[in-house]
């Protein structure tokens, strides 16, 4: 497996199916996803797309001070899901986050993967919220750089 700097319209062929199912192709578009400063990076075996990642320069309602990313559209192809995959593209975002000199890195995730990212040492932040259409959700972060 090999992680890989892709493009936003890369993440869709695997954000559609995972991630927005039945919902329109359009809806995998997120906001600052062809910003410069933000990054997506996929997970390749061999020339297959198997996994992806964004990260998006933003402070979102927790943080005022210094530079934070947000993490979304985490996603594995369905049939390698629970084999590490999800867990090598979060570690590769961190360390590439830290060079750059982040903060905190924090996401809004399914309330159904929490336990993901509390297994990577992430801390829950506010309350479950409902994101319509997708499901209940919770913010968790951690902090990355001092």
């Amino acid at each position: 497996m090999e992680i890989r700097t892709i493009s936003s319209s890369q993440t869709f062929e695997i954000r559609h199916p995972i991630l927005r199912v039945g919902q329109p192709l359009e809806s995998c578009k997120f906001v600052g996803d062809d910003d410069d400063a933000t990054l997506h990076f996929g997970a390749f075996d061999e020339e297959n797309l198997i996994g992806i990642l964004s990260c998006y320069v933003n402070n979102g309602s927790h943080f005022t001070q210094g530079k934070n990313h947000q993490i979304r559209g985490v996603a594995v192809v369905e049939k390698l899901q629970q084999k590490g995959i999800g867990k090598v593209l979060m570690l590769h975002a961190e360390k590439v986050l830290k060079k750059k000199g982040c903060n905190h890195v924090w996401l809004n995730a399914r309330v159904i993967a929490k336990s993901f990212y509390t297994k990577l040492d992430y801390l829950e932040i506010g309350t479950v919220f409902e994101v319509p259409m997708i499901g209940a959700h919770q913010s968790l972060y951690k902090k990355l750089n001092q």
